[in-house]
């Protein structure tokens, strides 16, 4: 099909192009920083919408989220917001969600901020918060070989604080499980702290250290530390949800989007890239100077890849990506006896119920839902309980029910229901994973102008995928300039 291979629309035949595949937040922000750059951009999308994972759905007065419900900001995020102008549309967490629950014994009990916290905390008992203490005479691992969360915790902290503050924070973030997550992948500042000080104690003190002296840690490349503080990290969302900032996004490269267009097949011709895809069911065949794969991993399987590519590639289409179910729910508030004053609450696995935790949206963000009414939203599943997650509405809803009138005095039924499946939600950081961010490695240096970027490689929040949209952004127009 060479011979109808055609120039990315807009690219005059010779200027530079390039096709970003994906539009997830990743995809999104890499085809907006290149259009600033003045680089034509296509955007290939095989949903029927932008965003991926962030999508908002706003009914009878209630807002559901069906992925992310909020994310931290940065320097990345930060600098995005202001050229989006979306700082008017930003709201912040309340005060209260610093406050975090964690189930012990079937009881909700508020996760320890502090180290005086954690000396009183009934979370933990006697002997866990004496493990605790004596944690900077743990020898360090001499080890090179990776380890597992669920070991280096238990190793440095003891059983007692995997279980009950760590594994429950492991399933908020990846809907993972520690005895297979890589603590050097999932969680590489903490690992570092070991390796740098011998101990997470001291590590941390230091780290308090350089930030009150107004430094701020070097980063992973090792740069310099710089001479002002940086901007306090706040939690935030938007206030008509976290699609906002994916439709600012989409409408800010009007004209680059090219939706139902799935990727089926790229490779190289000559000093380009050629991207088949199919849109209507028309298959078009451009040529692009450089290629942005801001896909999930499993994405790369099911295209047709040369042979060679295929190859480098095999570790990446194995990344793990477990399902999770989203329920979000709206009751009376007279109808839910917790207070319901914080972020919410996280059950570890040693609880044996259903619910992987729960987020008290209305109590974090305004308009959430109607006067009177209260707004949980609950996640099933992930590598704990897969099957859970694959069950259908109404049992979910049964189970997850009996987890919220035990936990938080819910009483009576929903006045507002909605489910949302993901069939694979994150990418699990799994003990040997430096072969994955190897073969992405690879695979570039062996494919001039193929870009890999999304959650599976540097990281799964929203803050760290618009930063590798960023940065992805910043490689490939580097690439186009020594191209020429």
């Amino acid at each position: 099909m060479i011979g109808n291979v055609a120039p990315l629309e807009g690219d005059g035949g010779d200027s530079r192009s390039v096709a970003v595949v994906g539009a997830g937040i990743t995809g999104l922000v890499a085809a907006y920083e290149l259009r600033r750059r003045g680089v034509n951009v296509t955007l290939y999308e095989a949903s029927g919408h932008t965003g991926g994972a962030i999508r908002t759905t706003h009914a009878d007065g209630f807002l559901a989220e069906h992925g992310p419900n909020s994310f931290v900001t940065s320097a990345a995020v930060d600098t995005l917001l202001q050229q989006l102008d979306l700082q008017d549309d930003v709201v912040e967490a309340s005060p209260g969600a610093n406050r975090r629950y964690v189930v012990r014994n079937g009881a909700l009990m508020p996760f320890p901020l502090s180290p005086p916290s954690m000396l009183t905390t009934g979370l933990l008992s006697f002997k866990a918060k004496l493990r605790v203490l004596l944690e900077p005479l743990v020898r360090t691992r001499t080890q090179d070989s990776d380890e597992s969360v669920a070991s280096f915790v238990r190793r440095r902290l003891g059983h007692e604080v995997l279980d009950y503050a760590v594994d429950p924070f492991i399933s908020g973030i990846f809907a993972g499980d520690p005895e297979t997550l890589s603590m050097a992948h999932a969680f590489p500042r903490v690992a570092e702290l070991e390796r740098q000080y011998g101990s997470l104690s001291k590590g941390l003190m230091m780290t308090r250290k350089q930030l009150a002296n107004g430094e701020s840690a070097a980063t992973s490349h090792g740069g310099p530390m710089t001479a002002s503080p940086p901007a306090r990290a706040r939690l935030i969302s938007f206030v008509d949800g976290m699609q906002t900032l994916t439709d600012t996004l989409e409408a800010a490269i009007a004209g680059t989007v090219r939706l139902g267009c799935p990727v089926r097949l790229v490779h190289r011709q000559e000093a380009r890239w050629v991207v088949d895809a199919g849109q209507d069911g028309v298959a078009q065949s451009r040529l692009a100077d450089a290629v942005v794969m801001a896909t999930p991993a499993h994405v790369l399987a099911a295209m047709e890849l040369p042979a060679s590519m295929r190859k480098l590639a095999t570790p990446i289409e194995r990344v793990e990506y477990p399902p999770v179910s989203t329920l979000t729910l709206g009751f009376n508030r007279e109808d839910v006896a917790h207070a319901l004053d914080g972020f919410g609450v996280l059950v570890p696995a040693v609880e044996r119920r259903t619910l992987l935790g729960a987020l008290f949206s209305s109590s974090l963000f305004p308009g959430r839902a109607p006067d009177e009414c209260v707004t949980i939203t609950c996640f099933v599943g992930g590598s704990r309980q897969a099957e859970r997650a694959r069950e259908d509405t109404d049992l979910l809803l049964e189970r997850v029910l009996l987890d919220l009138r035990q936990l938080l005095g819910v009483r009576g039924e929903p006045v507002f229901a909605k489910h949302v499946y993901w069939s694979r939600a994150i990418p699990q950081y799994t003990v040997g994973y430096q072969s994955v961010k190897d073969a992405a490695d690879l695979t570039e240096q062996q494919n001039p102008g193929l870009y890999l970027a999304g959650n599976f490689r540097n990281g799964v929040s929203v803050g760290d995928c618009v930063a590798s949209g960023q940065q992805v952004a910043e490689r490939v127009a580097a690439y186009l300039t020594r191209a020429g």
